[in-house]
């Protein structure tokens, strides 16, 4: 039996649904880790390598059939890698600026509670 086109579709789709959602998760915890310590950063970066990980083994066990195709890892790596050259640059500094308010708004509240 094989997959049908239908399937597959649904398959490269939530590939690229994974590769973007990891696209963002990236951006937010690029902008963590510049101002993390070196466990902060390990941190980071477990998490979004278990993200990954995990995106890719669910999308390939649950619309393949259980059996991880070329096909999803593929479309998650080429969507990530356009992310990265396209979107990443816009959406990198307004990650920045929104977290530098939340600090900036924290340091108020703290003063206040002093």
């Amino acid at each position: 039996m094989g997959v049908s086109v239908g399937e597959q579709t649904i398959a490269i789709s939530s590939a690229a649904l994974c590769a973007l959602s990891a696209g963002l998760l990236y951006d937010l915890l690029r902008v963590l880790r510049r101002g993390a310590s070196r466990v902060g950063s390990l941190v980071c970066d477990t998490l979004f390598c278990l993200y990954c990980t995990f995106s890719l083994f669910a999308v390939g066990m649950i619309f393949a059939r259980g059996h991880a195709l070329f096909w999803e890892a593929a479309v998650f790596l080429t969507v990530f890698g356009l992310y990265q050259l396209g979107v990443s640059p816009s959406i990198s500094p307004a990650f920045g600026t929104f977290l530098g308010k939340i600090a900036k708004n924290l340091k108020k509240d703290r003063q206040k509670v002093k």
